[in-house]
């Protein structure tokens, strides 16, 4: 398993780590203005899931906030999860007014393509990539997760995450799989009543991201606060 790698932002030092990262994820206006206001937070990154927010959003605006940690800028299609349906236009829009802000952009593999410009307008600024795929329905095979990974490498990806629903313990070890084969830096994540004990595995087994939210509002299912994400991998020593 390689090394997990955040990059960093203009406004930040370069970030190195090999042990887990804690993603706090916000979905509202009132949960990101508080995260920037904070003068510290219990986690590593801030994902601003932009599609959380309104249309009407002064997208430009946000984008000259300053956040105390680095921050990940998630545009999610409604497809995989999205909170709003959005136009083309509109995702590619939003994600290109908020690269200023961005320490990473988080786009979906099935979609990897039709962002190709996108993809190097980040790179050209130094942000790096997550390419994500969500299932919400089962956990898929390993052997297509894997095959996934080496395409969205391909195509430029960073890093690569998956989310499923878990069903039984055994799907559990489909992620464990899918870690031990990884190429390259990858987080894995179970979704569901089993997902929240599904991210503890998968960081012990080499996912270099663990998702939690800030605020009161989980942006998916099984979301462990990121206040309890940081301290159970404190304790696991992680």
């Amino acid at each position: 398993m390689a090394e997990c790698l955040v990059y960093n932002a203009p406004m930040h030092a370069p970030l190195h780590f090999s042990r887990p990262l804690v993603v706090g994820s916000v979905s509202s206006l009132s949960a990101w203005q508080a995260a920037c206001a904070a003068g510290q937070l219990p986690c590593d990154v801030v994902e601003l899931r932009a599609d959380g927010l309104a249309a009407a959003t002064d997208w430009a605006a946000l984008a000259t906030h300053t956040c105390c940690r680095p921050v990940l800028v998630t545009v999610r299609h409604e497809s995989e999860g999205g909170m709003r349906p959005m136009a083309a236009e509109e995702r590619m829009h939003i994600a290109h007014t908020l690269l200023p802000l961005a320490s990473a952009l988080d786009w979906e593999i099935a979609m990897l393509d039709a962002a190709r410009p996108l993809l190097a307008e980040a790179h050209a600024a130094g942000v790096p990539v997550i390419a994500s795929a969500h299932d919400f329905e089962k956990t898929p095979a390993p052997e297509y997760m894997i095959s996934l990974e080496r395409q969205a490498r391909a195509m430029g990806a960073d890093v690569v995450k998956f989310a499923f629903r878990l069903h039984c313990a055994e799907d559990m070890l489909a992620g464990v799989e899918v870690l031990r084969q990884a190429t390259g830096p990858i987080a894995v994540m179970g979704m569901g009543p089993l997902g929240a004990v599904s991210r503890l595995l998968y960081a012990q087994h080499g996912a270099c991201l663990v998702y939690g939210y800030l605020g009161n509002t989980p942006t998916a299912p099984g979301q462990w606060a990121a206040a309890l994400c940081r301290r159970a991998l404190d304790a696991m020593a992680l």
